[in-house]
């Protein structure tokens, strides 16, 4: 197949060279300079994609965002809005109400490679009217709804990698919807080798009334770092670890084992009466055979090399127990600080049902519909092995990551930040996300009833505006410096 591919791209090479030829041996005029430079580009295009040998293409510019052209002559900043501060403690936090385009180009000014975490839950483009570009409803009819929505987050998501810190992670919510495409695309902005995995998160447990064939019960949360992260291990279950000496609790676990065969592991072992213990109990013969075999692939022994074995003795950790088929041999497996195996790639503790009802309990209603639940969000920012990490969402919605944020600085003392960014549209910024996170600090709920005793922040209030481009440099950069240096104090 890629010798027929590059067959037709040689003849179509060779046909656009041939109309040039052409053109060049008439008369020259304007036309026929316009119609070379567009030969030129054809060309290029050609030549550039014949590099791609897997991903995904779509047509990129078929309608391009009016917030991205804004930026072409003006520089998007983000101005302090004194009357929304929030004053209640020693960390602080950031709103930003905008498009998160522009919010993203002005967040890169001050914080490039500043961000530990971000978390986004994009429109998941369900066709329904969900997702906005140009300030038009991109429904299922649509022919380009791929097209504009990749565009979208393409962009962003460009931005959102300059963001981050080398040790960065992003966790990305999506459906069945856009999943595929967006895998395809997060292996281009990340790399395909920095892909972490996919958790499963168990939404509705019921399956979504929307479901035509099969009821969806799971959503997905796709997982990159930038270049290197380190993941929290998952607390092991202490429960098996039913005995318990001087040292703390234990479980006892036989030391052979049948592994890949290795005559260093293989050794014999003296019990208490001076009996040689061979693993498997096997004859002394048996194991002389064994060792001598060089064909074994596979064969008991034990755990650990000789050496250790010994240390392990010395350190009273080998336990001997003689039953009527011979001497057994056990270690004492004790629990490992901090985990010792992966979390799982599957979440279902809080589903969309526990997000609607955490936000109702703020608001006394459902001002959002299907809010993620902050267990989630909580799990998340987790498994990353980050002190107090800065923590971003620019499609922040109702404001659920912010309250996460919060709440896990009150469950174990952390001084975590978070940014979160939303635009105002519906009002949502300043009638749902601020008014969210205001009753989670201050514990007071927007009808003035108490919802806490309070989680101790701050929390600054900022919109996207701009600077005009079109004076000189230097201007430019007294008039940008003059403007974030509110956000500067802060960061």
């Amino acid at each position: 197949m890629s010798n027929y591919l590059t067959k037709k791209r040689n003849e179509l090479l060779k046909k656009i060279d041939s109309i040039k030829k052409w053109i060049l041996s008439n008369n020259h005029n304007n036309e026929t300079e316009k119609c070379i430079s567009i030969l030129n580009e054809l060309k290029r295009e050609v030549e550039i994609n014949a590099t791609k040998k897997f991903g995904l293409l779509w047509d990129k510019e078929i309608e391009p965002e009016e917030v991205v052209r804004m930026c072409e002559s003006n520089i998007p900043i983000l101005e302090l809005q004194s009357d929304k501060k929030i004053i209640n403690g020693k960390i602080n936090n950031i709103l930003i109400e905008g498009d998160n385009f522009h919010s993203l180009s002005a967040l890169n000014f001050v914080l490039q490679g500043a961000i530990d975490i971000i978390y986004i839950d994009p429109p998941y483009n369900t066709g329904n009217g969900d997702f906005t570009y140009n300030d038009k409803f991109v429904n299922e009819d649509d022919g380009f709804r791929h097209s504009k929505w990749l565009s979208m987050m393409q962009k962003r998501l460009n931005l959102s990698r300059q963001l981050l810190k080398d040790s960065g992670v992003i966790f990305i919510s999506i459906d069945d919807n856009e999943f595929f495409n967006l895998k395809l695309l997060c292996d281009q902005i990340f790399g395909e080798r920095n892909y972490l995995g996919t958790v499963y998160w168990k939404s509705n447990p019921n399956g979504r009334g929307d479901s035509k064939y099969l009821g969806t019960i799971f959503e997905y949360v796709l997982c990159y770092k930038k270049k290197d992260v380190a993941f929290n291990y998952e607390p092991q279950d202490l429960a098996q670890f039913k005995l318990r000496d001087e040292k703390g609790p234990y479980a006892e676990q036989i030391l052979h084992s049948k592994l890949s065969y290795s005559v260093g592991m293989d050794y014999s072992i003296i019990a208490p009466d001076g009996t040689e213990i061979y693993a498997g109990n096997v004859t002394k013969e048996e194991w002389l055979k064994r060792r001598a075999d060089r064909t074994v692939k596979k064969a008991m022994t034990w755990r650990f090399g000789e050496e250790r074995f010994k240390a392990e003795l010395a350190k009273g950790e080998i336990i001997f127990r003689k039953k009527a088929d011979g001497w057994k041999v056990y270690r004492k497996r004790r629990p490992v600080v901090g985990g010792s195996a992966p979390y799982k790639n599957l979440y279902e503790e809080e589903g969309t049902r526990h997000g609607s009802n955490q936000i109702k309990n703020i608001f006394n209603y459902t001002p959002f519909d299907h809010p993620k639940p902050v267990g989630l969000i909580k799990f998340l920012i987790s498994l990353v092995k980050v002190k107090n990490p800065i923590v971003l969402d620019f499609f922040a919605g109702s404001g659920t990551t912010g309250q996460a944020v919060l709440e896990l600085n009150q469950q174990d003392g952390g001084e975590r930040i978070f940014i979160l960014g939303t635009n105002n549209e519906n009002q949502i910024c300043q009638n749902i996300t601020y008014p969210r996170l205001k009753t989670v600090i201050t514990g007071i709920r927007p009808d003035g009833s108490k919802y806490s005793d309070g989680i101790p922040a701050n929390l600054y209030y900022f919109k996207t505006t701009f600077i005009e481009d079109h004076v000189n440099s230097e201007q430019v950069k007294y008039n940008l410096v003059e403007k974030v240096d509110s956000l500067l104090c802060i960061a």
